[in-house]
């Protein structure tokens, strides 16, 4: 059954982290489903079975060193400037990289940068470039990105109808990435015909009626493989939904 996450419940969860290794000031984590990492966080042993997912609230002019992770992951840019390895962050943004794939360095600028990080499975923390390079499995490295997202102020996202847009096209093995915006009232069936391993869609901007719950902007789905497509109905402020969906893991 899909797991509804409001971000007030997030926002309820966020606390203040240190992780010395891999970046210098300290930072807040938001934390919406499972555990947090053992690095920089008090892993709960009753929640490691669930699926992983908090925002990152990183300060400004401060780096995050480059690094890997032993699962697949999704980080969703939704607020500030910076720069991802040498890509510019600037509003909102999505990269994936599959486990044991190294990427960064993540900068963020005078005003900080937020990201969500979307996991299928917990992960004990990020694995620093290049001390743990012996660490690193011998798996296909994957990287995906996208920038071209659609943007509406208040009014427009209201009046929208019914949109769907490919930001990372649906590949062989199920990852993929979209964003759906929803007028005022409007519904939508969320996901793919191939159902991938797991997926997330994130309210973007707007708000959304799901399952019974009235789901703001930066509220959280989860659903598992084995769920049925989600049925949403935005509010009366429309609603701009990114989904988000896993492939198996390399191994």
């Amino acid at each position: 059954m899909p797991i509804a996450i409001t971000a007030a419940h997030a926002l309820a969860n966020r606390r203040e982290r240190q992780f010395k290794q891999g970046i210098a000031k300290s930072f807040f984590r938001r934390l919406y489903l499972g555990s947090e990492p053992a690095r920089s966080g008090n892993p709960e042993d009753s929640k490691l079975e669930l699926p992983q997912a908090y925002m990152v609230e990183q300060p400004a002019d401060s780096t995050v060193a480059p690094h890997f992770h032993d699962t697949n992951q999704f980080q969703l840019f939704v607020h500030g400037h910076g720069h991802f390895g040498k890509t510019p962050v600037d509003g909102c943004m999505v990269h994936y990289a599959g486990a044991h794939t190294p990427y960064g360095p993540i900068v963020a600028a005078e005003a900080g940068v937020h990201y969500m990080t979307l996991r299928n499975h917990w992960d004990s923390g990020p694995k620093i470039m290049p001390a743990s390079r012996d660490q690193l499995r011998k798996v296909k490295r994957v990287h995906r990105m996208a920038k071209h997202f659609a943007s509406y102020d208040d009014d427009a996202l209201k009046a929208a109808t019914v949109s769907v847009c490919d930001l990372v096209a649906l590949e062989d093995d199920g990852l993929g990435v979209r964003q759906y915006v929803l007028g005022a009232g409007q519904g939508s069936e969320l996901g793919y015909d191939i159902a991938g391993a797991g997926a997330y869609a994130f309210v973007l901007a707007g708000e959304l009626q799901f399952d019974g719950q009235h789901l703001q902007e930066q509220s959280l789905i989860y659903r598992a493989a084995h769920d049925p497509k989600l049925e949403l109905i935005a509010g009366e402020r429309g609603a701009s939904v990114v989904y988000l969906q896993f492939p198996p893991e390399p191994f």
